[in-house]
């Protein structure tokens, strides 16, 4: 074998484990649990709501730019899963007037004049202030996007969104606002599938 082909073979077998993984040996990912409900709150329910979205955002902060695993689950206020909280429904006082500057939205850069998404093809919600007009954003997979060939645990039969499973974090912060988005990884990328195979069934409770 000449040299040059040599150093190359060496090369790529150095290369092989970074993407060549034994499920034994799978790191477990970081792990967050976020919940919420499409019933529009106020009070204490709209603040316990409000320091979710934080604590996620802190969690992305963290994390940026790493495989992480989520179990997100938005609660319907129908048994059908409709979600009044959903800007693109139209549907008179979707937003109870009770919510004030600290209002929480879903979608609501889909039908806001002036607003463009983050990303048009994914539910965006948007918790405003304090500080007032800082505005803080989750943007998550649609869970009817989440490709069907990936292993993603869904469940809670009637709830808006509802699955479990790995993701790539993305964290952007600027003047007035922050906000945290959740991409599904590479099907090729095996180590992360390993790692999200390892990890507990549910973290926001049983079904």
């Amino acid at each position: 074998m000449q040299p040059a082909s040599a150093a190359l073979a060496l090369a790529l077998a150095a290369a092989l484990p970074m993407w060549s993984v034994p499920a034994s040996a799978a790191e477990p990912l970081p792990s967050a649990a976020f919940a919420i409900s499409c019933v529009p709150g106020e009070g204490a329910t709209l603040e316990t709501e409000f320091e979710a979205i934080q604590a996620l955002l802190e969690f992305a902060r963290t994390h940026d730019g790493e495989a992480v695993y989520l179990d997100a689950a938005i609660e319907a206020d129908a048994g059908a899963g409709f979600c009044s909280r959903d800007l693109v429904t139209p549907m008179q006082n979707r937003i109870e007037p009770g919510e004030g500057p600290s209002r929480i939205s879903f979608n609501g850069c889909r039908t806001e004049s002036g607003r463009r998404c983050i990303d048009k093809d994914m539910v965006q919600i948007d918790a405003d202030g304090p500080p007032l007009v800082y505005r803080h954003s989750i943007v998550l997979p649609d869970e009817a996007s989440l490709p069907k060939s990936l292993p993603y645990r869904m469940g809670r039969y009637g709830d808006w969104l509802n699955y479990q499973g790995p993701f790539i974090v993305r964290f952007h912060e600027g003047t007035g606002y922050a906000y945290a988005s959740f991409h599904v990884p590479d099907a090729a990328l095996s180590h992360i599938w390993q790692s999200a195979a390892a990890m507990p069934r549910r973290l926001t409770g049983e079904e």
